[in-house]
C-alpha cells in the first residue's frame, strides 16, 4: 500500500510540473504585439487562467475523471446513500430554513441549480440571506457557504445580517441612533458571524463573469474547505467578456455555466433572477415560469425555480400583511405548492409562518 501511495504521489508531483510547465509556455505567446486588441487579450489571457485554475483544482482534489461508470458502481453509491440518510429528519439536502420548503424539497441538494425570481422589493435578497443562514446553522461545519454579491456591497450586506442576528431594525442600524441595549445585541451577532469567518465567504466583485466566478468558487474551496452552498446575487449582472448576438444568448451561457458549476463542486447553487415587467399588468401578479427574464434557458437549466410574492408590496390593506408566499414553479425531483413565510420588514427577514399570522401584523 505504501509503495502504491508513492507511485501515486510521484504521478501527481509530474502532472503538476507538466501543468506549470504549460502555463509558461502559453503565458509567454500571449505578447501584445501579436495585434490582438486589448480584449481579445483580455480573453484569452482569462481563457489561460480559467483552465489553469481547473486543471489545478483537480490535482488538489485528485479528481481523476472517469467516463463512465459501471450500473453496479452507480447502484452501489445510490445503495450507500440511502443507507446513510436512512431514518433521518427527511432532508437530505441543505437546509432551507423553512420546514414546509423542506418537507417539499428535502432540502438543497448537490448539483442543483435553484433560481429564486421576484420582482423588485420582493426580498431575493433578505431571502437568500436566510437560505445562507440555514446552510451555516444547520449544515457540516467543515463546509463553507460562499456568497457572490454582485449588487450589494458587503458592508450593506453586513447590516443586513447583523440586523437579522440581532433583531435590531435596519434603520437604527444604517442610522446609528442604538440605545445601548441595541449595542449588546450588535456585539451579540457580531460574535456569530465572526465564528464563522472561515466558513461564510463574501465576494463583492461587481465585474463578475461565469470564468471569474468559477475561478472564485474553487480557489476558496482550496483554501477554506468544500461549500455547502453557493449563492449569486444576481444573475442578470454577471457579464460575458465574449460578444454575442443578443442579451438571450448571453443569459443562455451564464445559466449554463452556473448549471455547470453546482454539477463540478457538488453542491447546490442559488442563482438569484429578475423577472418581466410584463407581470405588473395582470391581475394576479403571482409569478410563473414564464416572467423568467431575457431567456428561456433559465427555465431548462434551474433544477429548482422559486418565486417570492408579497400582497403587500400591491395592496397596502391585505389581509396578507408580513406574509410571503415562496412559490415552487418547478422542481425536477419533486412537487410543486406554495409555502408561507413570515416577512419581518424591519430587520429584512423571511421566517416561519405560524396560522394567525398576517392580519394583525403591524
Amino acid at each position: 500500500v505504501a509503495y502504491a501511495e508513492i507511485v501515486r504521489e510521484c504521478s501527481r508531483a509530474r502532472k503538476l510540473m507538466r501543468l506549470g510547465s504549460g502555463i509558461y509556455q502559453q503565458a509567454a505567446l500571449l505578447q501584445p504585439s501579436d495585434g490582438k486588441g486589448i480584449s481579445t487579450l483580455r480573453q484569452v489571457t482569462d481563457a489561460l487562467v480559467e483552465q489553469s485554475e481547473k486543471e489545478l483544482f483537480e490535482l488538489a482534489q485528485q479528481n481523476i475523471s472517469q467516463a463512465c461508470l459501471s450500473i453496479t458502481a452507480q447502484v452501489s453509491d445510490v445503495l450507500t446513500w440511502l443507507e446513510s440518510v436512512s431514518g433521518g429528519t427527511g432532508v437530505t439536502g441543505v437546509p432551507t430554513g423553512f420546514a414546509e420548503l423542506d418537507a417539499k424539497t428535502c432540502g438543497w441538494q448537490d448539483g442543483d441549480l435553484i433560481l429564486i425570481g421576484a420582482r423588485p422589493s420582493m426580498g431575493k435578497t433578505a431571502q437568500a440571506i436566510t437560505h445562507a443562514l440555514a446552510a451555516l446553522e444547520g449544515g457540516p461545519a467543515e463546509k463553507t457557504v460562499q456568497f457572490y454579491s454582485i449588487e450589494m456591497p458587503a458592508q450593506q450586506l453586513m447590516l443586513r445580517l447583523i440586523s437579522i442576528l440581532a433583531r435590531v431594525p435596519l434603520t437604527r442600524l444604517r442610522s446609528g441612533n442604538l440605545t445601548s441595549y441595541d449595542l449588546e445585541l450588535v456585539c451579540s451577532a457580531a460574535g456569530t458571524l465572526s465564528q464563522w469567518e472561515n466558513r461564510f465567504l463574501i465576494d463583492d466583485s461587481t465585474y463578475q463573469t461565469p470564468a471569474a466566478l468559477r475561478t472564485s468558487v474553487r480557489r476558496n474551496a482550496r483554501k477554506y474547505g468544500k461549500p455547502a452552498l453557493i449563492l449569486v446575487d444576481y444573475l442578470q449582472l454577471m457579464v460575458c467578456p465574449e460578444k454575442k448576438e443578443n442579451r438571450t444568448q448571453e443569459i443562455q451561457d451564464i445559466s449554463r455555466s452556473l448549471k455547470a458549476l453546482a454539477k463540478e463542486m457538488t453542491c447546490p447553487v442559488i442563482a438569484l433572477s429578475q423577472l418581466n415587467r410584463s407581470l405588473e399588468q395582470r391581475a394576479d401578479k403571482r409569478p410563473n415560469n414564464g416572467d423568467l427574464r431575457d431567456s428561456g434557458s433559465l427555465e431548462q437549466d434551474a433544477d429548482v425555480i422559486l418565486f417570492l410574492y408579497r400582497d403587500e408590496v400591491y395592496h397596502e390593506n391585505t389581509p396578507e400583511r408580513g406574509v410571503a408566499e415562496l412559490i415552487l414553479g418547478k422542481q425536477r425531483q419533486g412537487p410543486l405548492g406554495t409555502v408561507k413565510a413570515r416577512y419581518e420588514g424591519e430587520y429584512t427577514r423571511f421566517s416561519e409562518y405560524h396560522l394567525g399570522y398576517g392580519a394583525t401584523t403591524t
